[in-house]
């Protein structure tokens, strides 16, 4: 007589296997969360500095139809960038106000302008800490944006 064994398949993981899994995504998670809770900042950091480049190349635009126009004293006018009657300043925008007729800030909602030529990020936790300060030119310098964002 011969004895015929029985072979038992295994079926689905053994309760350490589980636990070593999920041991090991915990870990993976706990690397990576940090990395991602600050996406937010950088994002309005990227806008910013967006911003930024979007008014310099703007002033650039409204330079160039002043030389054109032969505007490019200490104050007159041009049409540029579809907008008309630009204030400008050496051939450069008099101030924020005249560059945005240029740049759309879209969603308009996300951003704050005021008078002192600032335009700050809505979502930033102080306003402060996250903006672009546009400085007209001067007859011995050109314009400057002054971009901070330590709080965005």
């Amino acid at each position: 007589m011969t004895t015929r064994r029985r072979t038992v398949k295994q079926q689905g993981f053994t309760l350490i296997e589980l636990v070593i899994v999920i041991v090991i995504i915990g870990i993976l998670a706990a690397i990576a969360l940090p990395k991602m809770t600050d996406l937010a900042g950088s994002a309005r950091a990227a806008t910013i500095k967006g911003v930024t480049g979007s008014l310099a190349s703007a002033n650039t635009a409204i330079y160039a139809a002043a030389q054109i126009a032969n505007q490019g004293g200490a104050t007159g006018s041009v049409n540029a960038c579809g907008a008309t009657g630009l204030s400008t300043v050496f051939g450069y925008a008099a101030d924020s106000a005249e560059l945005l007729k240029c740049v759309t800030l879209s969603p308009a909602a996300d951003f704050t302008t005021t008078t002192a030529n600032t335009i700050s990020h809505s979502g930033a936790t102080t306003l402060a800490s996250c903006k672009v300060v546009y400085t007209a030119a001067t007859a011995t310098a050109a314009p400057d944006y002054a971009t901070t964002v330590t709080g965005c």
